[in-house]
């Protein structure tokens, strides 16, 4: 069998990437090798750069149809049943087109992007299918060996073999690819179900060492993840789904009502965050993506974002390569070169962000609020901080912004801002277009 394009999994990533190269005329074979679709809680929130992206390849329209516009994200602390602070970030603090993400259902963004790609007569699909190896020990493969539905053996000779399996992905392991893991001391739990109607905008909930995150979804349901020490999910299961809904109801009385519609620890999932980069994305002419090369902690909500610009980017790249007649490997570095510096930095602000609530002692907690409600009141600090999870552009914090942020340094010390500042460029996104016009 022949193929341009390899992908290895047909997730999220691995549909997108199969989706832009057929559009383009490039031939691509994805297999996965689950036979129905994961009943594991996989994401839903789609930042503005993802949006944006996905707009250029025109799969926007028909993904907003199916989702959840969120404007804003509030933050509310508790001390007992008293308010501590109040926090509300704002997309639209970014002058941008995409200053608004979205929520999807997982499986109907994944099927949406499917759909898509079968229009295309170049792009194959094969399920249940599973990579098992190469016939090639060098650099440089040429034939995947594949295990297909009824325990055949399929060769697929190709040009380029991409790994998009996720965080066991068996092409990373054969390229010899490290990753770098970090643990954390707590746990989630998430479920969706109905939500109140005034329930339109991202809210997150923190008392002690709880935190609720409500993340509304079409249709009237809201995805929700709360996050409990790992010691408390057995004795939460041992005292039966009571104790779940008063975790539910003493955070957000308002839910009382509906967190009851959920009947059984079946339809709630254990999350154990983890985080992971590798030290690499490509080797010869193979490349890897998403949870192959990094996880993020689930508190910023980045996962699929990464895993949607990584397929977008490296897509992007194979395209200009193919329309030039140039499959040189080393030009795979280009999707490295692009790729891996933001999502370390997104992997970054996603730990700081899980560190921040790894600690529930009092003075902690104080420090924290009173941190995230600077970071509201300062304009700049606002821009920098939704820039960042925007995805749209990237602004490092600086010494002068952590005292800002405490309290030591005014706000006016730091650079005004209109809104535009550090934004993304095409030529940020796409460097070998540059190239070719130099």
């Amino acid at each position: 069998m022949k193929t341009d394009v390899f992908i290895s999994g047909g997730g999220i990533s691995g549909l997108m990437l199969g989706y832009s190269l057929a559009r383009n005329g490039i031939d691509v074979l994805v297999v996965e090798k689950e036979a129905k679709s994961s009943i594991k809680y996989k994401g839903e929130l789609l930042q503005p750069k993802s949006l944006e992206m996905m707009d250029r390849i025109e799969l926007y329209d028909d993904v907003r149809k199916h989702g959840f516009p969120i404007h804003t994200t509030g933050i509310t602390e508790l001390s007992g049943d008293q308010v501590m602070k109040h926090i509300t970030y704002r997309y639209s603090v970014v002058d941008h087109p995409f200053n608004a993400a979205l929520m999807i259902p997982h499986e109907t963004l994944k099927e949406l992007i499917r759909q898509k790609a079968e229009q295309y007569e170049h792009f194959q699909y094969m399920q249940p299918a599973k990579f098992t190896g190469f016939k090639e020990t060098g650099a440089i493969k040429k034939t995947a060996v594949v295990v297909g539905r009824e325990r055949e053996e399929v060769h697929v000779s190709a040009d380029f073999f991409i790994g998009a399996e996720g965080r066991s992905s068996p092409i990373r392991n054969i390229l010899g690819i490290e990753l770098k893991e970090t643990e954390y001391n707590h746990y989630f739990l998430t479920v969706t179900f109905p939500r109140p109607e005034y329930l339109t905008e991202g809210e997150m909930v923190v008392r002690d060492h709880y935190f609720l995150g409500l993340f509304p979804l079409p249709d009237l349901k809201v995805r929700t993840v709360l996050l409990i020490k790992k010691d408390e999910y057995k004795q939460m299961k041992r005292d039966g789904l009571e104790s779940f809904y008063r975790c539910y109801t003493s955070l957000k009385p308002e839910l009382d009502g509906y967190v009851q519609k959920v009947k059984s620890w079946k339809d709630i999932q254990l999350m154990i965050p983890t985080r992971h980069n590798a030290d690499r994305y490509v080797g010869g002419n193979c490349a890897l993506m998403g949870d192959a090369v990094h996880t993020v902690h689930p508190m910023a909500g980045e996962g699929m974002n990464l895993a949607i610009q990584d397929a977008y980017t490296l897509g992007e790249l194979l395209s200009c390569m193919y329309e030039t007649d140039n499959l040189e490997p080393g030009q795979l570095k280009l999707y490295e070169q692009v790729r891996k510096p933001r999502a370390e930095h997104l992997s970054k602000l996603s730990h700081t962000s899980a560190l921040a609530y790894s600690y529930w002692q009092k003075p902690w907690r104080v420090i924290r609020a009173h941190v995230l409600k600077r970071i509201e009141r300062v304009h700049t600090l606002h821009y920098k901080q939704m820039l960042n999870v925007s995805g749209l552009g990237i602004w490092k914090d600086t010494w002068v912004d952590r005292f800002v942020q405490i309290g030591l340094l005014p706000g006016f010390v730091l650079p005004k801002v209109k809104g535009q500042e550090r934004l993304y460029t095409e030529n940020d996104d796409h460097p070998w277009k540059k190239e070719e016009e130099e």
